[in-house]
């Protein structure tokens, strides 16, 4: 029983971990991040690796701003069992997030023909953003909807 127990806590915080990271930590690494000190996301960047840098650091922000309410519904939805609410909730993200994995694959395949250029990965990072910012929504109203936000 103890042992299940440890199994089903890892299994919980492996999914939790994989949610909030998914595979932005790889994003997060990118090697020209490096020069992200030099480029004014505020000013429209003028070349493509400047708009490649700001497309991913909107990205990593729409992704901490999904954490924020998605951590937010979870602590404040009842149960622990396969079919509690908290249960629904990571499921109903595990398959939004798959969702959104492979709407935003269709856009990236529209450059195969340019593979490793900036206009690629920029759209790509464009409709993971977009798609997060509208989860953003989607998950607050649910939250008011269902009374599981913190307010």
């Amino acid at each position: 029983m103890r042992q299940s127990c440890h199994i089903l806590i890892v299994f919980l915080v492996s999914s939790f971990y994989c949610f909030s990271q998914g595979h932005i930590e790889r994003i997060k690494n990118q090697p020209y991040l490096k020069l992200k000190n030099k480029v004014n996301c505020n000013d429209t960047p003028g070349d493509n690796l400047s708009m490649r840098i700001c497309a991913n650091l909107a990205f990593q922000k729409s992704d901490s701003l999904l954490c924020v309410i998605y951590y937010s519904i979870l602590d404040t939805a009842p149960g622990s069992g396969i079919d509690s609410l908290k249960q629904k909730v990571i499921k109903m993200q595990d398959s939004w997030r798959m969702l959104r994995d492979q709407h935003c694959s269709i856009i990236m395949a529209m450059y195969e023909d340019c593979e490793g250029c900036h206009k690629r990965a920029i759209e790509y990072l464009n409709c993971l953003t977009e798609l997060t910012y509208r989860r953003i929504w989607e998950l607050q109203k649910l939250a008011e909807e269902t009374g599981l936000s913190k307010d």
